[in-house]
């Protein structure tokens, strides 16, 4: 045994679990399993997150085994330059038998982020069925899957806390997944439908909205109107990231002056994003959070100069800021800057 391993061994293996716990990255993991066979036996056993950075790196059944009390996964599939279509359609990245190992191996997992991946209608059934104390679903990139997949988690996760739809291709099937959602689920903190394209129904987002009183994030597609979001604020003032969707409508001074309150009584707005097709004379309803937020995703706002530099200029805490940079926005990029040196 190595010098390390005999003083090792003075400590139970509970101690060690606990010191362990207090290391994260995963390369530093791995370091310590390899110190002796007793930490490898611990360290095994007291992993709870593991990453994979390439689906292919690792057979399912053979990480299930390495770690068998897992509670949180992220996986990587397709490589980063599929986002720019340089990957053919037919590369792989499935997810089907990662899910299938993980409902054997990981009855316990809580928490599953797949990323660039293709996640069938039935790997999210198996999922909805297989962890009894479900919490996170997070999909970046992924295709393969329908409303009716997400309408299995809604159903069936009642603990769910976030769900969290990053620009996936998702097929609408008409199923108004919402809606499964049981009246009695109460525990969402990040609900994130920004790329689903198809119509939602507002009054069951507003009821799920009410009930979900520790909702932080909410990240709205295009398909809901600028009138329904001065209704879910009313509903969720102590929103901390708002992804508006939609920010457009014939102008109406009344509208204007409800949307001015909603988001005056919006006093913990950090982030805000998701600013489709923007109507300039609306954009002042949101001058009175700005001096709170510390994050501004303008990516997918059509905002002239002018309007642009008058919103920045009054975010004075900014430590992010995304824009689509065209030739003739550059200036206007250096002047913001200006504006908020930070």
């Amino acid at each position: 045994m190595p010098a390390g391993g005999r003083w090792a061994v003075m400590f139970p293996d509970e101690v060690w679990e606990h010191i362990f716990s207090f290391v994260a990255d995963d390369r530093d993991r791995s370091a310590v399993s390899l110190v002796c066979r007793g930490w490898y036996r611990i360290e095994r056993r007291s992993r709870r997150r593991i990453f994979v950075g390439n689906c292919y790196a690792i057979a399912p059944a053979a990480a299930v085994r390495r770690f068998p009390e897992v509670r949180a996964v992220s996986i990587k599939g397709k490589p980063h330059f599929a986002d720019f279509n340089l990957v053919p359609s037919d590369w792989g990245g499935g997810a089907e038998a990662w899910v299938a190992a993980m409902a054997e191996g990981w009855p316990q997992l809580e928490e599953l982020r797949l990323k660039r991946m293709v996640v069938t209608d039935d790997c999210l059934e198996l999922i909805a069925r297989s962890f009894k104390n479900f919490r996170v679903l997070a999909l970046f990139s992924c295709e393969g899957f329908s409303t009716a997949g997400l309408a299995a988690i809604a159903a069936n996760c009642r603990n769910l806390r976030e769900i969290d739809l990053h620009e996936n291709e998702v097929e609408d099937n008409s199923v108004h997944w919402l809606s499964h959602f049981p009246e009695s689920f109460t525990s969402l903190v990040n609900l994130n439908i920004a790329c689903l394209e198809g119509e939602v129904n507002v009054c069951v987002l507003e009821r799920l909205v009410s009930r979900c009183t520790n909702l932080k994030t909410l990240k709205l597609n295009h398909a809901v109107p600028l009138d329904r979001l001065v209704n879910l604020l009313h509903r969720a003032p102590q929103l901390a990231d708002l992804g508006t969707g939609r920010f457009s409508a014939e102008y109406r001074a009344e509208l204007f002056s409800k949307l001015e309150s909603a988001f005056a009584s919006c006093k913990s707005m950090k982030s805000l994003s998701g600013i489709f097709e923007a109507v300039p004379t609306y954009i002042p309803a949101i001058y009175s959070v700005c001096n709170g937020l510390t994050s501004l995703n303008l990516s997918y706002a059509t905002i002239q100069s002018p309007d642009l530099i008058k919103l920045v200029s009054r975010c004075k805490n900014l430590e992010r800021l995304w824009v689509l940079l065209a030739s003739e926005m550059q200036h206007t990029l250096l002047v913001c800057i200006r504006v908020v040196p930070q």
